[in-house]
């Protein structure tokens, strides 16, 4: 190098280099919310009702010529689940908002931000919650969630007992035990007898990774076509092929970290998250020099049929 050549060490003017885009690795993916249905709740108080068939009667003959008789009708059974408000919020100065800065606007960045949280709270909300609150006025309602509903069809520790939904008592835990295939199965034969068609189980990541090593799995990929981002997805599935059908094994993020140590298998068609608000961003008073936002939605999980799918419970 030559003498006093002038170099970015010593200049002061040279501008930064910062690109006009921000990262994130962060896990957006809601594998159960996003599998079932949508419909309006009108009250906070969201019902609905269900029915079911009389068992086979093989005994069922008729003399000829006889009068009918009439036999007692079973009516319909009334359910219920309490509305949640899931929300976030956030603050912007009025200095933050004026300055220039990279990665566009930071009211809209957080807001798209919030949305996507508050989505993953609602996945996690819809699992993991064992009971419903009513609230009051000094607590908040909470829906119940898959952990507190499936009370018909379930494989419990030693000692374990299932939820009751109709009297909102939670599951109590049982002695812990390795997730196996006589478990899966022994849940996906509970289910068909009762009428379900579970074509779908969600469960942790690692418990995932056990039931890969099952000899009933069937494939491992699914042709997508051109979507990339669901081939990237769907590659991370597990088809069970079962007695009964094939059954769409799913790691869910959501559960890992202890939120929830079960697993799930649904028929989607018979759970649908019921909105009484939808999404939806508030500004909020203004507080001195900066701008204040709240973001939130109000739902519940619709329960239509539980005895269509089964849980797997007191796995380690």
């Amino acid at each position: 190098m030559a003498n006093n050549t002038y170099t970015t060490y010593q200049a002061i003017g040279n501008r930064e280099d910062l690109i006009d885009k921000i990262f994130s690795v962060a896990p957006t993916d809601t594998p159960f919310i996003s599998a079932i249905g949508r419909t309006s709740a009108k009250a906070v108080h969201h019902e609905w009702q269900r029915d079911t068939l009389r068992k086979p009667n093989k005994a069922n003959a008729a003399q000829e010529g006889a009068p009918a008789t009439y036999m007692q009708q079973t009516p319909t059974q009334r359910l219920g689940n309490r509305t949640q408000i899931i929300q976030d919020t956030l603050s912007i100065s009025g200095t933050q908002s004026a300055v220039r800065h990279a990665g566009g606007s930071e009211e809209q960045r957080l807001k798209a931000k919030k949305m996507v949280e508050l989505k993953k709270d609602i996945e996690a909300a819809a699992i993991a919650n064992t009971a419903q609150v009513a609230g009051s006025g000094i607590g908040a309602r909470q829906m119940c969630g898959l952990a507190g509903w499936i009370t018909t069809n379930n494989n419990l520790g030693k000692g374990g007992v299932a939820p009751d939904p109709i009297k909102n008592v939670a599951p109590k835990g049982g002695e812990k035990r390795d997730f196996s295939e006589a478990l899966l199965q022994d849940a996906i034969l509970q289910a068909y007898t009762q009428g379900g068609d579970v074509t779908m189980a969600i469960m942790r990541p690692r418990l995932k990774q056990q039931a890969s090593a099952f000899e009933g799995n069937a494939q491992r990929v699914v042709d997508v076509g051109s979507n990339a981002r669901a081939a990237t997805m769907n590659a991370a599935y597990t088809f069970y092929g079962s007695d009964f059908g094939v059954v769409k094994l799913v790691p869910n993020r959501v559960m890992a970290d202890g939120v929830d140590d079960n697993v799930y298998g649904i028929d989607p068609k018979m759970w649908k998250l019921a909105f009484l608000r939808g999404f939806h961003s508030e500004e909020l008073a203004k507080t001195g020099d900066a701008r204040n936002f709240q973001i939130l939605c109000e739902v519940t999980l619709e329960a239509c049929e539980e005895r269509s799918s089964f849980a797997i419970r007191d796995l380690n």
